[in-house]
């Protein structure tokens, strides 16, 4: 078995921490903060309007400013971690070690690491969305039960209904939608939205808007195509957000041992956003890496990955992954999440 002395616990740890995921959008929102705890805490504005300081005389003792509106979030870093067994063809060439067979198990072991490092990003990532999504990460996986609710006010959450559903083409007006929720954000905050996201399905049902239509062609819009970029253009022109869709999807693997597809970003969702980041994606220490002699105690934060030998009967060889991560979510007051479809 002399080709697992390539996967040392340093090589093993370098790969993954150099292993770039799939280009999620929710690392651009939440950027990777590592910490060295496996808890969090932060304070959530509730209001980022200024307060105005007072006119004093010369001389005169400064006005003291009080804290209003500070919310302290708390909470656990959840561990998320996979592995993988060595087996069948790639374990009797692991054992045999004849021609063409360390070239096929070390290839072996290289896309199992890929495919665990993926998995815990992937899982990351779905907190991410989650997170904008629903204002909240809700977890019941493996004994593990927690929420996290980001506090993201009732106000600035809706599900259309009727004829305000953005797939009535005919009836709904979702730009004069976006300008209320704008307004709301605007006159709670202070801050104004700058992008929105959602899925290829709304927008496509937003092209199809008699009133969008009618915004760019006038009267003679009803049969004419048009095209995200032309409503991104009419966005502009009114000062609304950028629409930019968000469509990515993942494999769940379920207790029965099937498989299911499933998106990130629910398809009926249109989540407005500020411009600047949201808060974190907090990446703490795992067990695997406090308990392993190999691991620098300044390294222990961090996608953590494995290749090593189980002391079985007989042997086995797995590929393990993991990670602590969670986010904080401090400018959730920003955000607007309707369901419009």
């Amino acid at each position: 078995m002399d080709i697992l002395r390539e996967f040392s616990r340093k090589a093993t740890l370098a790969y993954a921490r150099a292993r770039q995921p799939r280009n999620y959008v929710g690392a651009t929102l939440f950027p990777v903060q590592t910490v060295n705890e496996l808890t969090f805490e932060y304070w959530k504005s509730l209001n980022l309007l200024p307060v105005m300081a007072s006119v004093q005389a010369f001389g005169a003792e400064a006005e003291i400013a009080s804290r209003d509106g500070a919310e302290k979030v708390t909470g656990e870093i959840p561990t998320i971690k996979r592995k993988i067994p060595l087996n069948g063809r790639a374990l009797v060439a692991l054992r045999r070690e004849g021609a063409g067979d360390v070239d096929f198990v070390r290839n072996t072991l290289y896309n199992d690491l890929d495919n665990m490092i993926d998995a815990v990003h992937a899982r990351i990532e779905q907190m991410r969305i989650d997170a904008i999504a629903t204002g909240k990460i809700e977890l019941d996986e493996n004994g593990v039960v927690m929420t996290v609710d980001y506090g993201v006010p009732a106000n600035h959450k809706e599900v259309l209904s009727g004829t305000d559903k953005w797939s009535d083409h005919a009836n709904a007006k979702p730009i004069e939608a976006i300008q209320d929720w704008v307004s709301t954000i605007v006159a709670d905050t202070g801050v104004t939205p700058a992008r929105a996201l959602t899925s290829n399905t709304v927008v496509t049902h937003l092209l199809k808007s008699a009133e969008i239509r009618k915004l760019i062609y006038g009267d003679a819009g009803g049969s004419r195509a048009i095209s995200l970029n032309q409503l991104n253009e009419l966005m502009r022109q009114m000062n609304l957000p950028a629409i930019a869709t968000y469509d990515l999807q993942v494999r769940r693997q379920l207790r029965n041992g099937t498989y299911q597809t499933a998106r990130f970003l629910p398809e009926a969702k249109f989540v407005l956003l500020p411009g600047e980041k949201l808060g974190d994606t907090l990446m703490g220490p795992t067990e695997d890496a406090m308990l392993d002699p190999d691991i620098d105690a300044k390294e222990i934060a961090g996608v953590y990955a494995a290749v090593y030998k189980q002391s079985m009967d007989p042997p086995v060889i797995e590929t393990k992954a993991a990670a602590s991560s969670i986010v904080t979510f401090p400018m959730a007051d920003t955000v607007f999440i309707a369901d419009v479809i």
